[in-house]
């Protein structure tokens, strides 16, 4: 059975860290465990979650940003969570640059959006985040004019296409790719689609 992405926890809990925002010090696939949980004395509605790393560190982990799962007794390279044969930790570990070179945040809004408004099955929603309002207006927008669920996505669409782009590049530089228009739209495709699997793994 899948883990849940998130669970509620109490002290003495195992986790295992799926992703930390703009920390290193506890990297992806660390476990530790919860010492305490408190309110963020800057934000009433986010947890404070304190945890005893096994690397030493006692990084606290905030409820709204970061990612976590229960600890399983297996190893987590034998957990049957997998995406292509490979485990869920895996996928995270290679796939790192979706968190430094792109807008995450923004994006997972949009496709949380996108997946409210139930315009297309998820699994095939990957084009979503680089057609833009103009396409998904024409093609999903028949007899829905008042929908709000619809008007949220339309809303962000172009946002979401440009980020996608201005990442697509940033991605074909970091990896000394030729930065050209058959180039970008090439691995827009590429990078879509691994941004819809991230998201798939999360929600």
């Amino acid at each position: 059975m899948k883990k849940e992405m998130n669970p509620e926890l109490n002290p003495g809990d195992r986790i295992v860290l799926y992703y930390m925002e703009g920390e290193s010090s506890v990297p992806m696939g660390t476990q530790g465990e919860v010492a305490n949980i408190g309110p963020d004395p800057f934000d009433r509605d986010v947890k404070l979650i304190y945890v005893r790393w096994d690397n030493g560190s006692t990084l606290s982990m905030l409820s709204n940003t970061d990612k976590w799962k229960l600890a399983s007794p297996k190893k987590i390279e034998e957990q049957d969570n997998s995406v292509g044969g490979k485990s869920e930790y895996d996928f995270f570990g290679q796939n790192e640059e979706l968190f430094d070179l792109f807008d995450w945040r923004f994006l997972r809004t949009y496709l949380k959006a996108v997946q409210k408004s139930g315009i297309v099955n998820m699994f095939g929603a990957s084009p979503l985040l680089y057609c833009g309002s103009e396409h998904i207006e024409r093609y999903y927008g028949e007899d829905r004019e008042e929908d709000e669920s619809l008007t949220d996505v339309l809303e962000m669409a172009d946002e979401a296409k440009d980020k996608m782009v201005q990442g697509t590049i940033k991605w074909m530089e970091a990896n000394n790719k030729e930065v050209s228009i058959d180039n970008a739209n090439r691995y827009v495709r590429k990078l879509a689609s691994k941004m819809l699997s991230l998201f798939m793994h999360f929600y």
